[in-house]
């Protein structure tokens, strides 16, 4: 059934004894009230989506784009596309709990500064090392070039291993980048065009620093580069330590690089003049991911003509995401609001009768629909097969 906002005006008319829904002010944004309360109080099994999660899922990666349109952590499953056993079972934990322990199939939906992402621990296809950055010499040699200076080791600030790669920009350039010509050649043409780089970078001042890129190849006259402006999750970069990925698909080839022959790896840090001392780059690993789907509650209760998903109608040819049962709820939800409203000019107008018709229409809703989102569990202990990674 589709119900559009035209054919609910009529239907409300009737339920406030014909009375022009003309006297109501902004009746889309009464509706997109009504919706909040609905959806405050509901997950409606019409509202619930199934997408890709952005660039799949990779080992020890824990960072992940959410659904625009994820209502709070209404995620009802997470699973392969195809090829799903009974061990690909995840589990909804709190935030600290996820953080600490990094369990094989957790996941949580995270908050920072209003901005919404998943962290998902799956155990997949290990990432290929490039380097470690552990060393300046250990694995060839780490050199400085543009305004990049002050090249050592920090065996304090890293993210694994023991040490990161450090250095300082001076003032004056567009770019700093740190190269190693001379790595021990990894094989990644199980990547090519389907895998990705991975690497962590510290930024002490996120003004400053515009992008990075990131070159890789068999040779200096050989190789793919990309250039990103967000991290993993495709957030902004943070003031510290930023996991970013570096797709091969859409990479820039230059020369012809032997993929079988990774050892040529450069990392730009693109800015805007100003010094930025204490950069850092950790971990530089290629990784093929693993694509999984995420199926959810939206918060999204109305979608265009043109079938695009939409938190308020603007439009009478917009659409319900709503069935028979469901579509009551909103219709006395809209009804009790606007009562209010022009009950002072309609004395036929019964609020009293609209707000026990309401209760009426939830209960027998609340009855027979019940939510399948997946509960946050607290972790008391580690159970067998759930071990930290």
């Amino acid at each position: 059934m589709t119900i559009t906002i035209a054919d609910f005006k009529q239907r409300l008319a009737g339920k406030i004894h014909g009375t022009s829904v003309n006297k109501i002010q902004d009746f889309y944004g009464v509706v997109h009230e009504a919706a909040g309360n609905v959806l405050g109080t509901i997950d409606p099994k019409e509202t619930i989506r199934i997408s890709q999660i952005t660039n799949a899922l990779y080992d020890q990666v824990y960072e992940y784009v959410a659904p625009a349109d994820l209502k709070d952590d209404a995620v009802l499953d997470i699973r392969p596309q195809a090829s799903r056993t009974v061990s690909d079972n995840f589990t909804n934990v709190y935030q600290e709990s996820f953080d600490i322990n990094k369990a094989n199939q957790d996941f949580t939906v995270q908050y920072n500064s209003g901005i919404k992402t998943l962290r998902i621990s799956k155990a997949l296809t290990a990432g290929i090392v490039a380097h470690t950055m552990n060393s300046i010499t250990d694995n060839g040699t780490w050199a400085v070039g543009g305004n990049a200076t002050n090249l050592e080791v920090d065996t304090f600030n890293k993210v694994s291993g023991s040490g990161s790669i450090k250095f300082d920009i001076s003032a004056g350039g567009t770019e700093a980048y740190i190269e190693n010509i001379s790595l021990t050649a990894v094989d990644w043409s199980t990547l090519v065009n389907t895998g990705a780089v991975f690497k962590w970078v510290f930024i002490p001042n996120t003004t400053a620093i515009t992008s990075i890129n990131h070159r890789w190849g068999s040779s200096s006259a050989d190789y793919f580069h990309r250039t990103v402006t967000t991290t993993q999750n495709n957030t902004a970069f943070v003031t510290g330590w930023n996991l970013l990925r570096f797709d091969w698909s859409g990479s820039t080839a230059v020369g012809t690089s032997v993929n079988t022959a990774i050892d040529y790896l450069r990392v730009t840090f693109n800015y805007n003049g100003t010094a930025v001392p204490s950069c850092r780059v950790d971990n530089i690993i290629g990784a093929l991911g693993t694509i999984y789907d995420i199926a959810y509650y939206s918060n999204y209760l109305f979608k265009t003509s043109a079938g695009v998903w939409i938190e308020k109608p603007t439009d009478d040819s917009d659409i319900i995401n709503l069935d028979v049962t469901g579509l009551g709820l909103l219709l006395y939800e809209v009804a009790e609001i606007v009562g209010q409203e022009i009950a002072g000019r309609d004395s036929s107008f019964d609020i009293s009768y609209i707000t026990n018709k309401k209760k009426d229409v939830w209960d027998a809703y609340m009855a027979t629909n019940k939510s399948e989102r997946m509960k946050k569990r607290a972790v008391y202990y580690s159970l067998p097969g759930k071990t930290r990674r």
